[in-house]
């Protein structure tokens, strides 16, 4: 995975394509490459340009790999060893620690990390029974109006059956975004469990008001509190 994050360095896809099945076959791990032949190594590679280059700073990065004595490094190793960027440490995190919260650049990588989170929240889901969830959410207008939404509105809830609780986000979010009279945008606020007969799946409710101000107040209230800090707030 890390020779393929080198071989992509400043070249394409479409590159690495012509060479990549080629040189494994060749080089299936990093004794083989550091005992082949330069100019056989440098002829194979030349589609993807800076071949010298690349040629030495393989074969130092092997000489480190084996060095290490393990293929499940520390992020700390991996870090020290030649060739290894904020791309292939993206990678590893991604790829070999299934880290798929990872901050990525790469917009190729960044579509895997998308499609995995899916396929997580996916896997949650399918292996769990539907209960019901209880959504809290408010409506906002723009981003502008969005922060003191939550203070000048009744906040909204609905309780409808699903397996996790992006799940019954999910659902809200359809629910609650017809009603376009309220605000074209909505913010979840919280999830909570619900109970079968509270279950509405069509329309939201609106929750108990008078609660609703109490909670407001001992936010605000804490939110004003000497003693909560500025990173707090």
């Amino acid at each position: 995975m890390l020779m393929v994050c080198f071989m992509l360095n400043q070249t394409s896809h479409k590159q690495v394509d012509q060479i990549r099945e080629e040189f494994f076959s060749r080089y299936p791990n990093a004794q083989a490459l550091l005992e082949a032949e330069d100019t056989e190594i440098i002829e194979l590679i030349k589609p993807l340009g800076f071949y010298n280059r690349r040629c030495r700073a393989w074969k130092q990065f092997c000489q480190q790999w084996i060095a290490l004595g393990t293929d499940a490094p520390s992020l700390a190793q991996l870090i020290e060893l030649k060739g290894v960027g904020k791309y292939a440490l993206d990678s590893w995190k991604v790829f070999q620690l299934y880290e798929y919260d990872t901050e990525v650049e790469d917009h190729v990588l960044n579509w895997y990390v998308e499609w995995a989170k899916q396929e997580v929240e996916r896997i949650k889901r399918e292996g769990k029974e539907f209960t019901p969830h209880v959504v809290y959410y408010i409506h906002y207008r723009d981003e502008r109006h969005m922060d003191p939404a939550w203070m000048s509105h009744g906040d909204y809830a609905a309780c409808v059956m699903a397996r996790t609780a992006n799940e019954a986000m999910d659902k809200v979010r359809e629910i609650a975004l017809k009603q376009s009279d309220h605000g074209t945008h909505i913010k979840i606020t919280g999830v909570a469990k619900g109970e079968p007969d509270w279950v509405n799946e069509s329309s939201p409710i609106f929750t108990d008001e008078a609660a609703y101000r109490k909670r407001k107040n001992a936010i605000i209230k804490m939110i004003n509190s000497p003693h909560v800090n500025s990173f707090n707030r």
